[in-house]
C-alpha cells in the first residue's frame, strides 16, 4: 500500500526530468544550425575614376559573414566564404559567375583592403579588373583605352538587427535548462527512494 505514493513520486520525477531534457535537446537542435552559420553580409562598392579617367561605377560583395574587427581575412569561392561579386561600369555588368581566374576579396582590420577580379565580356576584349589595394582598371575600346580609379566599400543595411540568437546566448539558456532538470531530479529522487 505504501509503495503506491512512492511510485507516483518516482514517475513524476522521471517525467519532469524527461520533459526538461527533451526541451533542452529541442532548443539545441533548432538553434544550433542557425548559430553555426552566420548571416551573409553584403557590402556596397563605389568605384570612383581617377584624374583623366572616364568611367566609375558601383558594385556589391556578398560574403558569408562580417569581417572581423582585427586581423586579415580572405574571402574566396574556394574557401566557401565569397558568395557573390557584381560590378556595373559604363553600362557593363560583371559578376562572379563570369570571372576569369581566382577572385579574392581581402579585409584587414574590418576594412576592405583588396579585390582581385577579372572578367572579359562578350566577344570584345573589354576587361574589368580590381587589383591591389583600393584600385581598379577598366579596359575598353578593344583594350586600347582604360579607366583607373579607387573603390570604397560600405556595409549595406547596417542597421537591421539579426533575428538569429548568438551561440553564447543559446548555450547559456540550454545550460540553465539542464541545470534546472538536474536540480529537480536530485530533489525528487531521494523522496521517491525514501517512500519505497
Amino acid at each position: 500500500m505504501h509503495s503506491l505514493p512512492g511510485t507516483r513520486r518516482n514517475r513524476k520525477a522521471t517525467i519532469i526530468k524527461a520533459t526538461l531534457i527533451t526541451l533542452c535537446a529541442a532548443v539545441l537542435a533548432l538553434g544550433a544550425p542557425a548559430t553555426l552559420h552566420a548571416s551573409p553580409v553584403t557590402y556596397d562598392l563605389t568605384l570612383t575614376p581617377g584624374s583623366g579617367s572616364l568611367y566609375g561605377g558601383s558594385g556589391t560583395i556578398t560574403v558569408d559573414s562580417a569581417a572581423p574587427a582585427t586581423g586579415q581575412v580572405d574571402y574566396t569561392q574556394a574557401n566557401g566564404k565569397l558568395l557573390d561579386v557584381t560590378f556595373n561600369i559604363d553600362g557593363q555588368n560583371f559578376s562572379l559567375a563570369g570571372a576569369n581566374g581566382t577572385t579574392l576579396v581581402r579585409f584587414l582590420d574590418g576594412n576592405l583592403n583588396d579585390i582581385t577580379f577579372a572578367e572579359t565580356i562578350g566577344t570584345t576584349p573589354n576587361r574589368f579588373t580590381l587589383d591591389s589595394t583600393s584600385g581598379y582598371a577598366f579596359y575598353y575600346d578593344n583594350g586600347q583605352a582604360a579607366s583607373y580609379g579607387t573603390f570604397t566599400a560600405g556595409q549595406g543595411d547596417p542597421g537591421s538587427p539579426s533575428p538569429v540568437p548568438e551561440p553564447s546566448s543559446l548555450l547559456l539558456f540550454a545550460t540553465g535548462l539542464l541545470g534546472a532538470a538536474a536540480t529537480l531530479y536530485r530533489r525528487m529522487a531521494p523522496q521517491a527512494i525514501r517512500s519505497l
